[in-house]
């Protein structure tokens, strides 16, 4: 069973790394341009609490991905970078999930932590501020599958984030796949387990 998750995983990530770089975002991706009402389901939020409870420990594991660097389609090129991941969540509070994540480079030694609220409060599912400034758009929700939309702006440049969480039997997957000015600009996958 092991081995047939280990070759699926790795199907999936040949997969991801087949995108090419500064492509289009995808264009199931387009509701977001015209969102309708993003309120929680009582059936959404029922999974959502499902999902956080199984969260709720502390995982280690391994990501892979990419980053790309130049303007022109036909010129840019991807430089791949791999992690050792240890990630926690804790759940206290009911329908408010915190990660924190420290990730340590494979290639360069450096170490890199960053953290990550979710709540599913006042009927709706937002990312690190719980207001309409962390909103997310639900494009898949499960006990077991959460995968959303997110916009964050620097400037001129705005960026067009996807998140995927997959949980299994003691397992999890995660890929962040990054879409700056509608161009994809970067792609990661782990695969953590407790």
């Amino acid at each position: 069973m092991r081995l047939v998750m280990m070759l699926a995983f790795s199907l999936i990530s040949c997969m991801s790394y087949a995108q090419q770089c500064l492509e289009p975002v995808p264009a199931s991706a387009s509701f977001i341009e015209k969102p309708a009402n993003n309120k929680l389901t009582r059936s959404q939020e029922a999974s959502l609490n499902r999902l956080f409870k199984e969260l709720a420990r502390s995982w280690t594991g391994k990501s892979s991905g990419y980053y790309c660097i130049g303007e022109e389609i036909q010129k840019a090129r991807k430089e791949y970078k791999s992690h050792q991941l240890e990630m926690s969540f804790t759940n206290d509070t009911p329908l408010v999930l915190r990660a924190r994540t420290q990730a340590q480079d494979n290639d360069e030694f450096t170490q890199k932590l960053s953290s990550l609220t979710v709540y599913a409060d006042q009927g709706y599912l937002r990312f690190d501020q719980n207001n309409s400034a962390g909103d997310v758009w639900l494009e898949q929700l499960s006990s077991t599958h959460l995968s959303v939309w997110s916009i964050s702006r620097a400037g001129t440049v705005y960026h067009l984030i996807n998140r995927v969480i997959k949980r299994s039997a003691g397992a999890f997957s995660i890929s962040i796949t990054t879409y700056s000015n509608n161009r994809l600009t970067s792609h990661y996958e782990g695969r953590l387990r407790y």
